[in-house]
């Protein structure tokens, strides 16, 4: 394989088996959009794989994915259903959108990074059974997420938000849904669903200041790098998140039981969402747009998938290190990082 990525052939194997195995995975988790062009590229390096929301295009790790994407059973079982996986990630990606300027708890930070990934490892470790069987691949089994702080803290959140209203697996079918900045919002409005149906009305003010207050307690500063982070980072930043969740329940029930036709007093995350621009068909030019824009703008989405195998020592906490500081800021320096993970893409 060369070290630019190669643009691979429709009439290639390669080609077929990602294809077939691509529109599996979305048969298994539709989405009403598909955002892959077609375009397949193949690469080295320790990145696995990444969607290009730029382009629309997807490029996959030639030795460590296309090597086991043969529709067979390979001697390294392991690496085969960490190619499978991957195909699995990627499909989440490619089906859903990104922005949604005008909505007032569109979460357009760094934050949106984490959850997206971790989203993304969740599906693929959810979705992986029935996926591998289906498709073939009999026996295999998932055995660790490539993200392991951002797959535990997003694991965590939504069972602290599941519950009989919405249980664990219509949430992760909602967020495959997209828009990726509204992740926080939607895992609000199971919170709001199956902990606090009784006590709102149902009122659209309320219900998005509700939702507005909850998403403030899942912020925590770790988000936009718990994608470098180990499983106890996870872990950590997922208990803080309940309690602080479970607190502001708490004032919630105590508000609406004795003012319940006051709304919350709260400033939604996205207070800008009145003056924000109509959607355009071409992208806009990122060179002319404000830090904070060009996390949507195509220079680096949250949802701009990159898939990295373990890397021994301390690589990938040197990549969090790289990204610490930013928490609080729009990913207007992540196409930066993700140069580090690999090709950028």
């Amino acid at each position: 394989m060369p070290d630019r990525p190669e643009l691979i052939s429709p009439d290639s194997p390669s080609y077929r088996e990602f294809t077939r195995l691509y529109r599996l995975a979305r048969s298994i988790r539709p989405t009403p959009i598909d955002r892959w062009n077609g375009q397949l590229y193949a690469m080295n390096g320790d990145t696995l794989g990444g969607f290009d929301h730029r382009t629309g295009s997807i490029k996959v790790n030639g030795p460590l994915v296309f090597r086991y994407l043969t529709g067979r059973p390979a001697p390294n079982r392991r690496r085969q259903a960490q190619a499978l996986s991957t195909v699995l990630h990627e499909a989440t990606h490619a089906g859903m959108t990104l922005d949604a300027p005008a909505e007032p708890n569109a979460v357009r930070t760094n934050h949106s990074l984490g959850l997206t990934e971790g989203l993304a490892e969740l599906r693929a470790a959810q979705d992986f059974q029935i996926f591998a069987e289906l498709a073939g691949y009999p026996g295999l089994v998932f055995t660790e997420p490539q993200y392991e702080g951002a797959f535990i803290a997003t694991e965590s959140l939504l069972k602290q938000a599941s519950g009989l209203r919405v249980d664990s697996e219509q949430l992760i079918d909602r967020l495959a849904q997209g828009p990726g900045v509204m992740h926080f919002d939607q895992i609000a409005e199971a919170v709001l669903q199956n902990r606090l149906a009784e006590v709102v009305p149902f009122r659209t003010t309320d219900r998005t200041a509700v939702r507005a207050a909850l998403i403030e307690t899942m912020l925590h500063p770790q988000w936009a790098t718990l994608i470098h982070r180990p499983a106890d980072s996870g872990r950590s930043v997922a208990n803080e998140i309940g309690q602080a969740l479970n607190s502001k329940l708490d004032e919630l029930r105590r508000h609406y039981r004795s003012a319940p036709r006051a709304p919350w007093p709260t400033a939604p995350p996205n207070a800008d969402a009145d003056r924000a621009p109509q959607p355009t068909t071409d992208p806009p030019d990122s060179n002319h747009l404000p830090p904070e824009l060009r996390f949507l703008a195509g220079v680096a989405p949250a949802a701009d998938a990159t898939r990295r195998k373990p890397v021994a020592g301390d690589g990938s906490r040197r990549s969090g290190h790289l990204m610490k500081g930013v928490e609080k800021r729009w990913i207007s320096r992540h196409s930066e990082s993700s140069s580090r993970l690999g090709g950028g893409c």
